[in-house]
């Protein structure tokens, strides 16, 4: 890979400046040419008086997983736009665990709920019984999604008996909370968790019933494929579309017969996930569905097929991933140059190098990010 990249660098240095250096420094001197190009794309991109463009960058630094950016990352901490802190969490936990505990101590007690609610979350998966203490006191905050998460993040280090806590929100009448509850028990290992979330698979609202698939994930069993078939052809396309994503993480023959059938369906997001499930499933079936999608006038499918692309394992993604960071629509990009560095390679080299031209500043700054993570990889 170092080799494909360091043709595509001297390519883009061009021929006059590839002479003026030993070929053997030429990918050495490139390498920090776009390094430093890419950091002063992100700086300036956590300068930037857009909200989103500053979130965008702080999430970019934190794809790169480079030690280097700690610094822009704790500028995003202490941004003043929520998501941008939110982001900067997530990095942190990621990239950093010797900083992600005191950051999450400090944000436990953000103005924003949601900041607070994650904070507590990761306090629980780093800071281990230490953490028992720091999370205690959230489970009387003022705003209820804290409470869940505290009584989720409690759970996670041993304290069974918060369980009631998220069951009665699941119970509740609040559509909000029951979401958020379904949410959490997704997230928690216990044995006795995992038949709460399959017995909402018959609840009579689909927006349950969605969030219930979506919070099972892979940690679906062969016993659930009768109800899961049934889902695929339930009337609301939002299920249908969680349901096959559902089946693609169950390897039967059943379930490639059964997504298989699913690849024709009216509606696009549904033939997408099938498209997803199939090859995750190891077949190459419905293949032509990204195809299609990465050109379907929604674009909201061209951006949901741009990310799909990203994790899938088929050998023409690069290609199709070349046209949705041509997109006319800033989601579709976005979603595509994300997609890119997901899929890692030395084919990703070239295309976000070119995208750190777009007229987009958000897309520069992911851009940006994940050319970062990638010139580690191929020193």
């Amino acid at each position: 890979m170092r080799r494909r990249i360091g043709a595509v660098l001297l390519a883009w240095m061009g021929l006059a400046t590839a002479f003026a250096y030993a070929a053997e420094d030429v990918p050495r001197s490139a390498v920090a040419k776009v390094r430093e190009r890419c950091v002063a794309i992100l700086e300036r991109a956590l300068a930037s008086e857009n909200a989103f463009v500053r979130s965008a960058a702080v999430r970019s630094a934190g794809e790169s997983e480079d030690p280097a950016l700690l610094g822009l990352l704790k500028k995003g901490a202490a941004d003043s736009y929520p998501t941008a802190r939110l982001f900067a969490l997530q990095a942190l936990k990621k990239s950093f665990p010797r900083e992600i505990v005191s950051s999450a101590t400090a944000l436990r007690d953000d103005t924003d709920l949601w900041v607070r609610a994650k904070a507590l979350e990761i306090l629980a998966e780093t800071a281990g019984k230490d953490a028992v203490s720091l999370i205690e006191p959230y489970l009387n905050d003022p705003d209820p999604p804290v409470r869940l998460a505290a009584a989720a993040s409690l759970y996670k280090l041993g304290e069974k008996a918060r369980l009631p806590v998220l069951l009665d929100a699941l119970k509740g009448g609040d559509p909000a909370m029951r979401y958020q509850a379904i949410g959490h028990l997704g997230q928690l290992d216990g044995a006795e968790v995992k038949p709460y979330l399959a017995d909402l698979l018959a609840d009579a609202e689909d927006e349950i019933v969605y969030y219930a698939l979506q919070a099972l994930g892979e940690r679906v069993d062969p016993g659930l494929f009768p109800r899961l078939k049934e889902l695929t052809r339930h009337k609301n396309p939002s299920v249908r579309y969680q349901a096959v994503l559902a089946l693609g993480y169950l390897r039967t023959p059943d379930s490639v017969a059964q997504v298989k059938g699913l690849c024709g369906d009216e509606d696009g997001m549904v033939r997408l996930s099938s498209a997803v499930s199939l090859d995750r499933l190891g077949s190459d079936a419905c293949r032509k569905v990204f195809a299609d999608s990465i050109e379907h006038p929604d674009f909201g499918i061209r951006s949901s097929a741009a990310r799909a692309l990203g994790t899938a394992k088929f050998s023409g993604r690069a290609r199709l991933l070349g046209r949705a960071l041509k997109d006319e629509n800033s989601r579709v990009r976005t979603a595509a140059v994300r997609a890119v560095g997901m899929m890692g390679g030395a084919e990703a080299f070239p295309l976000l190098l070119q995208t750190l031209d777009d007229p987009l500043e958000v897309v520069r700054a992911y851009a940006a990010g994940n050319l970062i993570k990638l010139l580690k990889v191929g020193e």
